[in-house]
C-alpha cells in the first residue's frame, strides 16, 4: 500500500481526506455522538470542566477508573477528540471512557480551541498546556504520574503524534512522562489538508504546516506506539499511520500499524471504546504491561 498525495491533483486528495465524502451517513454519525456521550455521563462520574490554562476550552473532564484492577492510583488514559482542528467537544466523546474505566484505567478527555478563532500552532500549544497539568496535578486528578498514556481520533490523532515529538524535560516533566500511545485515522502531514475545502477553516500556510508536520521526524519517546486506521478508509488516511509506523520502527521504537476490519473514519472509534474489540484489548495490554 502506497499513495503520496503530493501526486494528486486537490479534488482527488479532498476525496481522500475528507471523510464527508466517502462516508454516505457520516453527517447523521457526528450528531448522535452528542447523545451517546450524554448517557455515558450518567454513569461515569468524576469532574467535568477542569481548567489546564486560560483560554476558552483549555478543559478537561477527568472520569475515575471504576475498580483498583491496575491499581491506586491508577493509570490514565489521555483522550484528543477529532474534528479536524475546527469542530467537535470533548463532551461529544465521554462515551470512549466507559469501558476502560471499568478496567481499572482513568480516562481524561481534553478540551481545546477551534480554528479558525484560533491556529493549528496555538491548539499544539494548549495540548503542551494540558500534559503538563495533568502530570503536575495528577493527585488531584486521581491518576498515577507515572502512567499516563495518550490517545487521539482524526485530528486528535495528529496533536497525539505532536505531543509523542515533543521533549518534555524543557517543561520540567521526565521524557518519558507519555508511556505509550495510539493516534487513531490521524492525518500526520497537515500540508495535505492545505489542498481541500477544510483550510477555508484551519487557515494553514505552509510553514504552519511543516511546523506541525509528524511525518518530519520520530517521536521523543521510547514507550510503545499502535497507528490505526480503519480497512475502510481511503488509501490515503490509511497511509499516514502506515508512514508512520515504518518511521518509528525505521528509528528503532516499538510501535504496530493495525488496520481496522470493516470500520471506516468514525466507526474505527467504536473500535477504541469497545472492550470486544482486539484494538481495544491491544491498548489496554499496553497499559497493563507499563
Amino acid at each position: 500500500m502506497t499513495f503520496d498525495w503530493r501526486e494528486h491533483d486537490d479534488d482527488t486528495v479532498e476525496y481522500h481526506f475528507n471523510p464527508r465524502l466517502t462516508i454516505p451517513d457520516a453527517i447523521k454519525l457526528l450528531k448522535g455522538m452528542p447523545a451517546l456521550a450524554e448517557a455515558a455521563r450518567q454513569d461515569l462520574g468524576g469532574a467535568l470542566d477542569v481548567r489546564y490554562g486560560d483560554r476558552p476550552k483549555e478543559t478537561l473532564d477527568a472520569f475515575p477508573a471504576q475498580s483498583d484492577a491496575l491499581g491506586s492510583p491508577p493509570p490514565a488514559l489521555i483522550f484528543i477528540h477529532g474534528g479536524y482542528w475546527r469542530m467537535m467537544d470533548k463532551s461529544d466523546h465521554s462515551h470512549v471512557a466507559s469501558d476502560m474505566v471499568k478496567d481499572g484505567v482513568a480516562h481524561i478527555s481534553l478540551n481545546y480551541d477551534l480554528c479558525p478563532d484560533v491556529t493549528l500552532d496555538d491548539i499544539v500549544d494548549e495540548m503542551r498546556n494540558a500534559i503538563v497539568y495533568i502530570y503536575s496535578n495528577a493527585a488531584d486528578l486521581g491518576v498515577d504520574e507515572n502512567r499516563l498514556f495518550l490517545s487521539g481520533h482524526s485530528a486528535g490523532g495528529h496533536l497525539t503524534g505532536m505531543m509523542l515529538r515533543e521533549d518534555w524535560t524543557v517543561h520540567g516533566l521526565p521524557a518519558d512522562v507519555i508511556k505509550g500511545a495510539l493516534p487513531l485515522s490521524p492525518v500526520f502531514e497537515p500540508e495535505a489538508i492545505m489542498h481541500t475545502s477544510i483550510n477555508d477553516d484551519v487557515r494553514l500556510d505552509i510553514d504552519m504546516a511543516e511546523r506541525n508536520n509528524v511525518l518530519a521526524g520520530p517521536p521523543a519517546m521510547e514507550g510503545p506506539i499502535i497507528a490505526a486506521a480503519g480497512a475502510l478508509e481511503p488509501i490515503g488516511f490509511r497511509q499516514q499511520s502506515v508512514s508512520y509506523a515504518n518511521m518509528c520502527r525505521a528509528n528503532g521504537l516499538g510501535t504496530e500499524y493495525y488496520e481496522i476490519e470493516s470500520c471506516h473514519h468514525f466507526t474505527a472509534l467504536d473500535a477504541l471504546r469497545n472492550r470486544d474489540h482486539e484494538l481495544y484489548q491491544k491498548l489496554l495490554a499496553m497499559i497493563r504491561e507499563a
